[in-house]
This record gives C-alpha cells, sequence and structure tokens, in this order.
C-alpha cells in the first residue's frame, strides 16, 4: 500500500508528478469528515489544539509562575 498527498478539484484527483504508481490500479480516496473545502489548516495538530485551553488554564497567571520560576537559581555560586 502507498499513500500519497493529491489534489481534489472540480471532481478530479490529481497526482503529484513525481508519483510513479503502478499502472493501470485501482485506488481508494478517503475524504474525513473534519475537512472542509478550501481548509489548508485541517489536520495540522497545532492548529487543531489552538484555544484547548481556554476557560481551564489563566495564561497571565501561567506566565508570571514560569517567569518567576526562570530567575529562581538553585545552583551554588561560583567561587573565582
Amino acid at each position: 500500500m502507498v499513500a500519497v498527498k493529491a489534489r481534489y478539484e472540480n471532481g478530479k484527483v490529481e497526482l503529484p508528478s513525481e508519483f510513479t504508481g503502478h499502472a493501470p490500479c485501482e485506488v481508494t480516496v478517503l475524504f474525513p469528515d473534519t475537512v472542509r473545502p478550501g481548509d489548508d489548516t485541517s489536520g495540522d495538530p497545532f492548529v487543531e489544539a489552538a484555544g484547548g485551553w481556554r476557560g481551564l488554564v489563566d495564561g497571565e497567571k501561567l506566565k508570571r509562575k514560569i517567569y518567576e520560576a526562570r530567575t529562581v537559581s538553585t545552583r551554588p555560586r561560583v567561587k573565582l
């Protein structure tokens, strides 16, 4: 089995020109339910995760805690 990313437009599936599959062959085209036409960011995990913490975490408070944690040094001072 070979997975190839193709473009679907106007009822036609266009494969990349560098694809050298077995001809003739039968293919299966799957259209995920989450993909909307013209939505190039669908399937990108970073885009899908955007806003996932909304309402659960105070972003400004989290940034303050991270900044404070970075300023604390647990290393002993270097003696020169």
